[in-house]
C-alpha cells in the first residue's frame, strides 16, 4: 500500500507544483553509463536506461534548485560490446530509485517580447543524490560477481552529483551529469567475502521536457 501512495504522489505532486508560478516540472528519459572501482574491469562500459520527473523552482537572479524521481540503471561489465569469444564475460545491472537534488547557475538569456517566455540556454548544477537499490541481476560465468550480489550489496547509496545542461528551447534540454558515490556498493571490510570494496561512478545522459 505504502509503495502505491508514494507513486501516486511522486505522478501528481510535479502537476501540482507546475501551476505555481515559481515552479516547472517536467519529463527526463535517458541512457546511463557505470562502471565500479574494485570488481577488475575499466571504462563506462555498463549501458542503462533513465527515467523520470523533474521539479525546478526559481531562486533569486540566475539560481534555481531541483528535485528529481528517477528509475536509474547503474552496474559494471567487463566490454562496452560483449565479444562471443570473451572467455570471462560478466555483467552486473543494478537497478534503483534515484531522487537527486540540485543547485543550478543559469547563462546566455535568451529574450522574448513576452518577458515569460524568455529562457536561459545554458546551467550548470551541483548536489547530491539518495538512491535505493530495488534489485540487481548478473551474468556471470566465473561466478566470481555472484558472491558478492545481490546478498552483500549496501542497498543505500549517496552520490555527489555534477553536471551541465543546454536548453534548445524553453521546454526541451539536454543534460550531461557525473554521479560519484560517497557510499561503497560492497564494503570487504565488513563481509566474509573479502575482496576488495567497490565504488560507483556514473555518467547520466538526460533528454528532458519541461512544461
Amino acid at each position: 500500500m505504502k509503495k502505491y501512495l508514494f507513486l501516486a504522489l511522486i505522478t501528481i505532486l510535479p502537476t501540482i507544483l507546475a501551476a505555481q508560478p515559481r515552479f516547472r516540472a517536467g519529463a527526463v528519459v535517458g541512457l546511463t553509463a557505470s562502471q565500479i572501482d574494485g570488481d577488475l574491469s575499466a571504462g563506462y562500459n555498463k549501458l542503462g536506461l533513465q527515467g523520470g520527473l523533474r521539479v525546478i523552482t526559481r531562486l533569486k537572479g540566475k539560481t534555481e534548485a531541483s528535485l528529481e524521481f528517477l528509475f536509474s540503471q547503474r552496474g559494471s561489465q567487463n566490454e562496452l560490446i560483449p565479444n562471443d569469444f570473451d572467455p570471462n564475460p560478466f555483467k552486473l545491472t543494478l537497478n534503483y530509485v534515484e531522487i537527486p537534488i540540485q543547485w543550478h547557475y543559469k547563462d546566455w538569456l535568451i529574450e522574448y517580447d513576452e518577458e515569460k517566455y524568455n529562457y536561459y540556454k545554458v546551467s550548470f548544477n551541483a548536489g547530491l543524490s539518495y538512491a535505493r537499490l530495488i534489485n540487481s541481476k548478473v551474468d556471470d560465468v566465473t561466478l566470481s560477481l555472484n558472491n558478492v550480489a545481490p546478498d552483500y550489496l549496501e542497498k543505500n547509496d549517496l552520490s555527489i552529483v555534477l553536471g551541465a545542461n543546454f536548453w534548445a528551447t524553453r521546454h526541451l534540454g539536454f543534460t550531461v551529469r557525473w554521479n560519484r558515490s560517497l557510499v561503497l556498493l560492497y564494503d570487504s571490510r565488513t563481509s566474509p567475502q573479502g575482496g576488495k570494496s567497490w565504488n560507483q561512478h556514473c555518467l547520466y545522459f538526460q533528454t528532458v521536457y519541461l512544461l
